[in-house]
């Protein structure tokens, strides 16, 4: 199953096969800055989900030093399309928009929200909060990779 995602005004598209592996409520700065909302609301992926999107339809930035996140936006929208995370040679992350997403397409349920301590107002539901620089980065890792297992051992 190939998934095609498009940014809102339709000019950028990208596409990854599967099913999404988790999705997060990002509160970071950056992500609200880049959104231009309260959070990010996005499903992650493995890197090598994603169909290598045409680099010249995508304005890729990094907001910060290394580890950096490589944020991509629509060059005519400037909205979020894909963001990438490298984390070792051959592996990395690959984060989608959920408001990309087309209608109909199982979403997982929200696992966590990430960088809590720059929410912008308090989140009434009963993700789990994440707070911290490294105790979000770590465990948006951990639950990504936890999830990533157990689907492919249900697979297998």
């Amino acid at each position: 199953m190939t998934i095609a995602c498009t940014c809102p005004c339709g000019h950028t598209t990208i596409a990854f096969s599967g099913e999404p592996v988790l999705r997060v409520h990002c509160h970071c700065r950056i992500c609200q800055k880049v959104y231009d909302a309260d959070y990010a609301d996005f499903v992650m992926l493995s890197a090598r989900q994603i169909a290598r999107p045409q680099a010249s339809d995508i304005r890729y930035a990094k907001h910060r030093p290394p580890p950096a996140v490589r944020r991509g936006t629509c060059p005519n929208c400037e909205h979020p399309v894909v963001a990438w995370m490298p984390l070792a040679p051959f592996l990395g992350l690959a984060f989608v928009p959920t408001a990309n997403l087309p209608a109909g397409v199982k979403l997982p349920e929200p696992a966590l929200h990430s960088f809590y301590h720059r929410r912008v107002k308090h989140v009434q539901d009963d993700v789990p909060k994440v707070a911290g620089y490294w105790a979000s980065q770590w465990a948006v890792v951990r639950r990504f990779f936890t999830a990533w297992w157990l689907r492919g051992s249900r697979r297998g």
